[in-house]
């Protein structure tokens, strides 16, 4: 076991050496963190305390997984980004002409999705720890694919209100969901690649959307349908096909992979044993494999955490931009005097250049385990564009335009995965946590409301306030990654001084005697 003990070494106090450690024990003295180990592992019946494997043997599951399970979720949230972008391409469409309304009125209906989203976004969160992902989340992905489809029926400013609070409604949970849901199959150090992946299928579903939506929309007429009527009912009924299969697809988790669609099952049962043990090592909070309501408690201590809230701040401000520059874009490409069928594709380049940056920041992330400064120069690259698109002089002409707004998209989204694996990382049990990745997702989603007012009307093709608004959020967010590096820090060395004499009858009686849990104990320490 020699080979695997090293995540529960002792950090000796030095804060730099317990910013990188990966353990939630690793303050403790080793005798004291194997005893504690024990106790916590053997809540749950995989765990096998004295189990011992290769190196070749944990890269095998991890691929297994990856290709297994995290594939299909790409698949899912592919269908997820189409259903959420369509709305762009549909305005290169005249909906706005054929609805009767104007671009108040899309700006309104953005607002009312945000905030049904955001309502439903922690209850939802609740009920996917009671009844589990792999239920909850293919339940919401056909409800919602069925409210797109539906949005065939709009005729006027009401029904395509009702239309966006039904889409948010049932939206809500999933991200969240998801990234839940991976660290049931991935340790800590793992999970920003995947994320990465994970968010990578928007850029992917962005570019597919804009070929995708240049050949429905020519379908206008067809069935007495406008094109962008056609580009709803389709997109949505493959997403209602997808959140099916995905009932048939899901595991529960590492031990239940068998049956459905998944036939013989994913792993041996040694591999099993190897799946759940080596993540409960990483993180004992893991566990309990109970599915439970998320106790109120989780809920206060995740809402008035002041260690989160510095990691929400940096979603919205940091991902402000993203609505009206990645929301936009082809309205705004049209506006400059490009056709609006081919501004659709024209955002594609955009799109790759954001997966190809963010897949770089995340792997590059948790390769060196180091969140703060990967977030903090990505923000930098983001801001430098945006600033770009508002110096270029008045009369600079429409491709020197394009070229900047593609290299801007390619910033939108790059240190996304690096903070929600960041929040993942540092906010335990698993109740706190599910609750903390909700209220990361509705900070984000809440930048739509903002970032929905910050380009008006009369201020278009170039927005130039606008965007020097987008380059002050990103340089709140760069502040934000570097305070939040040395917040950790501090706290990581406070606990370290505090604990440093004590001994194992020391952390015993704190054990017996604590009311602190999860991250509040003495004995979690932060990465950063």
């Amino acid at each position: 076991m020699a080979d695997k003990q090293e995540v529960f070494e002792k950090p000796n106090g030095d804060p730099e050496k317990a910013g990188k450690a990966h353990s939630i024990v690793s303050t403790l003295s080793t005798d004291s963190a194997d005893l504690k180990l024990r106790i916590l592992g053997e809540k749950n019946p995989h765990y096998v305390h004295d189990l011992t494997w290769t190196e070749e043997e944990e890269k095998r599951i991890v691929r297994i997984f990856d290709f297994k399970v995290l594939t299909w979720i790409f698949v899912m949230f592919f269908f997820l980004q189409l259903d959420r972008g369509n709305m762009s391409n549909a305005l290169t469409d005249n909906l706005m002409a054929d609805l009767g309304v104007d671009l108040n009125t899309i700006t309104l209906g953005t607002t009312i999705f945000i905030i049904f989203f955001c309502v439903f976004e922690i209850p939802s969160n609740m009920i996917i720890r009671r009844v589990g992902p792999h239920r909850w989340i293919p339940f919401l992905m056909f409800f919602w694919g069925l409210a797109t489809a539906a949005q065939v029926f709009l005729k006027d400013r009401a029904s395509f209100f009702i239309c966006r609070a039904l889409v948010g409604t049932f939206e809500a949970g999933y991200i969240p969901g998801i990234a839940i849901y991976l660290t049931t199959y991935y340790k800590r150090d793992e999970m920003a690649l995947r994320l990465s992946v994970f968010w990578s299928s928007l850029a992917v579903a962005n570019s597919s959307a804009g070929v995708l939506a240049y050949f429905i929309l020519q379908l206008r007429g067809k069935g007495g349908l406008t094109g962008w009527k056609w580009l709803f009912l389709i997109e949505g009924l493959a997403t209602a096909a997808v959140g099916v299969l995905s009932f048939f697809i899901l595991p529960e988790g590492p031990t239940s992979t068998k049956g459905y669609l998944r036939f013989d099952g994913f792993l041996t049962e040694r591999q099993e044993l190897i799946a759940i043990t080596r993540l409960i090592r990483d993180d004992p909070s893991k566990a309990d494999p109970l599915k439970k309501v998320v106790p109120r408690e989780d809920v206060w201590r995740a809402l008035t955490s002041t260690k989160l809230w510095p990691n929400l701040l940096i979603g919205f401000f940091g991902l402000l931009p993203s609505t009206p520059i990645g929301g936009f874009a082809p309205l705004i490409l049209k506006m400059l005097g490009f056709d609006g069928l081919k501004a659709n594709l024209m955002t594609i380049p955009g799109y790759l250049m954001g997966l190809f940056v963010m897949s770089t920041v995340s792997f590059s992330s948790d390769r060196y385990n180091e969140r703060a400064f990967h977030g903090a120069v990505a923000t930098l690259y983001y801001a430098c564009c945006v600033a770009s698109l508002a110096l270029l002089p008045i009369g600079a002409s429409k491709y020197s335009l394009y070229v900047a707004l593609i290299f801007t998209m390619g910033g939108s989204t790059c240190w996304h995965p690096v903070n929600a694996a960041w929040i993942a990382s540092n906010t335990a049990g698993t109740g706190k946590r599910t609750i903390a990745l909700a209220m990361y997702i509705m900070s984000v989603n809440l930048t739509g409301i903002a970032g929905s007012n910050v380009f008006r009307a009369n201020a278009a093709p170039r927005f130039i306030t606008g965007m020097w608004v987008l380059f002050g959020s990103l340089a709140i967010t760069i502040s934000l990654f570097i305070f939040q590096r040395y917040h950790f820090r501090y706290l990581n060395a406070k606990r370290a001084r505090i604990t440093k004499d004590w001994t194992d009858d020391d952390w015993r009686n704190y054990n017996a005697t604590t009311t602190d849990d999860g991250d509040d104990r003495l004995d979690f320490v932060y990465t950063y």
